[in-house]
């Protein structure tokens, strides 16, 4: 049994097995597939973090106050993706639902796509990252 097989996924062998309706919206599939499993890695004790960009550190004197800095900064990245997937969700939501997401005063429709192309392209420049 594979891990995506524990998580409950199915997987299709064929691309014939795959139902059409997933994929008439298929960015809310994913969403709606990657979302929770974003989550759930958030709330899991995570056994490290990966080394990101330039800021890997050749002396060996670094600090656990610069590892916790290192640490901090890949869960906020984490939370940005979180809420980037979210801000998805809600706009695809709303447009599903037929409410004009821009008559909404308690949401700023420019803010929901920023938050969520900030989101999504912090997802594709760290998926390689997605490891425990």
């Amino acid at each position: 049994m594979t891990e995506v097989d524990a998580l409950g996924a199915w997987v299709p062998t064929e691309t014939n097995d795959i139902e059409n309706s997933e994929l008439w919206s298929l960015d809310a599939t994913l969403t709606d597939y990657i979302l929770p499993r974003i989550k759930a890695f958030r709330r899991m004790k995570r056994h490290g973090y990966p080394v990101l960009g330039k800021d890997i550190d050749t002396n060996s004197n670094s600090s656990s106050a610069d590892e916790e800095l290192k640490e901090a900064e890949w869960e906020n990245i984490l939370f940005d993706i979180e809420k980037g997937f979210e801000a998805h969700k809600k706009i695809q939501s709303d447009v599903v639902l037929g409410q004009a997401i821009g008559e909404d005063p308690t949401h700023n429709v420019e803010a929901l796509h920023e938050t969520m192309q900030k989101g999504l392209q912090l997802f594709a420049k760290h998926y390689d990252h997605l490891w425990d």
